[in-house]
Formats: structure tokens, C-alpha cells, sequence
């Protein structure tokens, strides 16, 4: 018995065979993917405080100390399902790029249509999933908003500061950036314990930081040789700045210069918001989690639950005739160590 390009098997195969769109943000600080079997996610997050064991006189009984508590959080990821429709036309005119005298049989076009459709419906998803660490990361929070569906999802984040007055990095003469980086780095090992060692700007904070006079003569770019990043290849919209020793605290300091399109205000928006800036560690527990998938089988009827970062779906319908493809995935980055990273707005 023949495969059918369209089972679901066939298609789970060319899925993973693609190579994903790379993104800055979500492979930095939510590099960890993991899939799970439920709708839901149960994440512990401990906030561990720094005891020390106490003093007693040698002729006293030990003390007990009490174990630290952990807070379990349910998180539902939220649904994205994408998908494109085949119709009989499709198949008979000519594709992108074709040979205008072209022979090729409806069912070649098929297959490419196929391959074409799995590719951008996959690209969608991974921007999305780029925006949605880019809003945990500088709010704390995920709106999910779209059809049938208006909801928050908030990690309790508060690591926000706002500068304001002479101490806004547009002000060249009083303000300090380096003096700036080093207490909010303090703060964050204050908080969490975790000693930061990134940095990602948006443009115009990159701007304002290398040019200022109080950063340009400790800015260390020993790393850049005639225009080749080093040791390093970035992933695409990202650029390396150099590394900043900030009073015993080093960052290497990016740039992002990506966008996406905000369909209700029809307008492109940087993921970085511009005027700020998060300072945050590689080595804090993060996970990018992917719900179950539930779908249903023709043939049987049945519900099918599937565990993976994308599951692909595919029906016919007699009336219009056509074929959908569907790409569902059910993402979501989840930060273990909320107090781990700051934002701050420097102008």
C-alpha cells in the first residue's frame, strides 16, 4: 500500500527535515524546547533566600531549619494554527518562476505547493514564537489575543526601570551607562543569584551607548576584525557590540534589529522596543514549552493526541473542491527564574 503525500506521517517527515528560521532571542534565552503530552504545563519555581546555618552552643540541640517552599504555576500555551488552502486552479496555472510552456501534471504542482505551504506556515510559527520571548523579556507577560481568544499569560515580572532627566543616556555629560549596568546588575544578583552576561539593546539604545564618551574608552572590541564577528556567528538581526566590563561585572553587549508586523495597527514594530534595553544571563532555567496537539482522524473518527513543535493537518472538502494544510504548535517560553533578568528604559 502507497503513501499518501498527504498522511500525516509523510508530512510530520518533510516537517522535520526543514531547517527552522533562526531567531536571536528565543535561541538565546529559550534555547531548551520540550514537548508534552497534556493541553497543560506544571512549572516549580523556587525563590530560594540566602540562609545561613545558625549558631548554637555545643551543649544545645541542633537547630531545625525549615526547608525552602516552591510555587507549581499551570500554564496553557496557547493554540496557533495557520493554514492554506489548495484549490483545482492551483494546480493548473502556472507556479512562481515556472517555465511559461511548462508540462508538468497537476500533481508535481501539488507537491510543490505542498513543500511551499509547510515552509511559510512553519516561518509564521517561529515568528511568533520569536515575539512571544521578545514579550516575556521585556514585559513579563504574553498577550494572546486573536479569534476566540483574549488572554494574559504573566510570569509576576518587576525588574523595571525608567530613567528620566539628566540620568537618560541622551545625556551625554551627566549620565553614566556603565555606572547604570553595574547596580542593575547588582540588583539582579541581589534577587536571583544569578550573575548577568548578556545584554541586548534595541537600535537606538546601541546607539546612544557607543557613542556615549563615558563607554567608548572601556567598550572592548577586540572581537571584531575587519568586519568579521568573532568568535561567533549571529543568528539573523542580531549584531555583536563588544564586550563591557561594568565594575567587575562583563556583558557582551548585542544588538537586535528585527521586526514583525503588527496586523492591527498595520505597522512594522521592532521586537526591541525602542528606547530600552534587558541585561539577563544565558545560564538561567528557561524552557520553550509545547503543548499536545488534538486532532481528529477521518478515517476513524477518532481523536488523536500528538506530542512535537509542529503537528501538520490535512482535508479535503467536495464543495468548493478543495485541500487544507494546517500547521498546528502550541508554544510557549516560560522563564524559571523570573527575577533573573531587568529591563530598563535609558531614553
Amino acid at each position: 500500500m502507497g503513501i499518501s503525500l498527504y498522511d500525516a506521517r509523510t508530512m510530520l517527515e518533510a516537517v522535520q527535515q526543514m531547517t527552522p528560521a533562526k531567531t536571536f532571542l528565543k535561541d538565546t534565552f529559550f534555547g531548551t524546547p520540550k514537548t508534552f503530552l497534556t493541553e497543560h504545563v506544571d512549572v516549580d519555581i523556587r525563590k530560594g533566600r540566602r540562609k545561613m546555618a545558625p549558631f548554637v552552643n555545643p551543649k544545645v540541640a541542633g537547630k531545625v531549619m525549615d526547608r525552602e517552599g516552591f510555587k507549581t504555576s499551570t500554564f496553557t500555551p496557547p493554540s496557533i494554527k495557520p493554514k492554506r488552502v489548495i484549490q483545482s486552479v492551483d494546480l493548473n496555472k502556472r507556479s512562481f518562476g515556472e517555465n511559461i510552456y511548462s508540462a508538468r501534471s497537476p500533481e508535481d504542482r501539488a507537491a510543490e505547493i505542498l513543500a511551499m505551504d509547510l515552509e511559510e506556515l512553519d516561518e509564521t510559527i517561529t515568528r511568533r514564537e520569536e515575539w512571544m520571548a521578545a514579550q516575556v523579556l521585556f514585559t513579563g507577560k504574553v498577550d494572546v489575543v486573536g479569534d476566540g481568544v483574549d488572554v494574559q499569560i504573566d510570569y509576576d515580572f518587576g525588574n523595571n526601570k525608567t530613567l528620566s532627566g539628566t540620568s537618560l543616556w541622551s545625556d551625554k555629560e551627566n549620565s553614566n551607562p556603565l555606572s547604570d549596568l553595574n547596580k542593575w546588575a547588582n540588583e539582579i544578583v541581589k534577587s536571583s543569584g544569578v550573575s548577568p552576561n548578556i545584554a541586548v539593546f534595541s537600535t537606538d539604545v546601541i546607539e546612544a551607548f557607543v557613542s556615549h564618551p563615558k563607554v567608548k574608552d572601556v567598550l572592548d572590541n577586540r572581537r571584531v576584525v575587519l568586519g568579521e564577528i568573532r568568535p561567533q556567528e549571529l543568528p539573523n538581526g542580531a549584531t555583536y557590540v563588544g564586550t563591557v566590563n561594568a565594575l567587575g561585572y562583563q556583558f557582551d553587549v548585542y544588538g537586535y534589529n528585527e521586526w514583525f508586523y503588527d496586523e492591527e495597527a498595520e505597522v512594522e514594530k521592532p521586537m526591541v522596543p525602542e528606547g530600552k534595553l534587558m541585561i539577563g544571563s544565558t545560564n538561567s532555567r528557561s524552557t520553550m514549552a509545547y503543548g499536545a496537539v488534538n486532532l481528529t482522524d477521518q478515517l476513524t473518527s477518532q481523536f488523536i493526541t500528538y506530542e512535537g513543535m509542529r503537528i501538520p493537518d490535512s482535508w479535503i472538502e467536495k464543495d468548493p473542491a478543495a485541500r487544507y494544510l494546517q500547521m498546528h504548535a502550541k508554544p510557549l517560553p516560560i522563564p524559571h527564574e523570573v527575577d533573573s533578568w531587568l529591563v530598563a528604559t535609558v531614553l
